[in-house]
């Protein structure tokens, strides 16, 4: 006699079928809107000499009352265009550098998250107050942003990046810069690749952070419930892009660099309504920083959301930044 099967195990192994599709589908779905790039850089008309915030912030109508920066009182007479080898193997990183006195400290410039790139105004204001406060910079676009290489059409979240910062850091000693004359500046998604890069390079010894996230699946997670999803789906998202893409963007984590680097100095800055990376991030750095006694100054800025204390208040700002900056590099005084 043939054994005959329950139209009901049929049924609950369909649905099995349909559901492990489902959420798989889901996270690809979710892996593809937060990490899929077209390469696209809007405002690639901008320069270090010629540059323009964006409307919402020069429009005098739109009733804002902040006292924000002027594009006009940051841009910068001269800049050389540049190109040299990431630490990643075949890969190549545009930058302008920009030379103010090759015996004062200088600073790489990092920006965010695509669309963003080095023409973005947040990382030409950050490189027009360092260089107005007399440290020379290099303002560079990562692998996969503006006139970089283009290995992929997904970003990594800075767990291949982080090697063009390192290129950059290369880049600077074999152009004359002592490893204690560079630091790093970062901003949002920047400055997580910026901490993973201090944390793995000991010869780092500064970097701004402006608004890191401290725990990359708490800040999947915060996306999931603003878009009413369950976390859950974050178990998903992180096997199908360390199987499909190679990628885990939380096997080196930002917050290593508060223990991974001892002689690294950190400033971390963080607006507290911030909605792109809730303020919690920086209060977890700050907890971590406590606990492991790491040299962090912070300064949280009251009623300024993502990346905007540079434009709310751009002297203060500027200010913070070359202090400390003059104060944990050296300068170059051999002749």
């Amino acid at each position: 006699m043939f054994k005959t099967h329950s139209p009901r195990k049929y049924y609950l192994f369909t649905v099995l079928v349909c559901t492990v599709f489902a959420y798989l589908a889901l996270s690809w779905v979710f892996i593809y809107i937060s990490a899929h790039t077209n390469y696209r850089c809007p405002s690639t008309f901008n320069t270090p000499s010629n540059w323009q915030l964006p409307d919402r912030y020069r429009n005098k109508e739109s009733g804002t009352d902040m006292t924000i920066a002027q594009a006009e009182d940051w841009q910068l007479p001269h800049y050389q265009s540049v190109y040299f080898p990431s630490r990643a193997k075949n890969v190549y990183i545009s930058g302008w550098y920009t030379e103010i006195n090759k015996s004062a400290p200088t600073v790489i410039v990092v920006h965010g998250i695509r669309p963003n790139c080095k023409s973005v105004f947040e990382s030409l204001l950050v490189s027009g107050m360092l260089a107005k406060g007399g440290l020379n910079v290099l303002n560079i676009d990562l692998q996969n942003y503006g006139d970089s290489s283009k290995t992929s059409r997904f970003i990594a979240y800075g767990q291949r990046e982080y090697l063009d910062i390192l290129g950059a850091f290369d880049w600077l000693i074999q152009s004359g810069y002592r490893p204690s004359q560079i630091g790093i500046a970062g901003l949002s998604l920047g400055a997580v690749t910026t901490a993973i890069a201090a944390a793995s390079e000991e010869q780092i010894k500064a970097v701004w952070l402006d608004s890191p996230y401290a725990d990359f699946n708490q800040m999947f997670c915060d996306e999931l419930k603003a878009s009413y999803l369950p976390c859950f789906f974050s178990h998903g998202v992180r096997w199908m892009a360390y199987t499909f893409l190679g990628v885990s963007p939380d096997t080196i984590k930002s917050t290593d660099v508060l223990t991974k680097n001892p002689n690294l100095y950190l400033f971390l800055t963080h607006g507290t309504k911030d909605k792109r990376i809730p303020i919690k991030h920086a209060y977890k750095f700050i907890e971590i920083s406590k606990a492991r006694d790491s040299k962090l100054e912070t300064w949280i800025v009251d009623d300024s959301e993502h990346l905007e204390a540079m434009i709310k208040h751009p002297e203060t700002y500027q200010k913070k930044m070359v202090t400390f900056f003059r104060s944990r590099l050296k300068n170059n005084n051999k002749k």
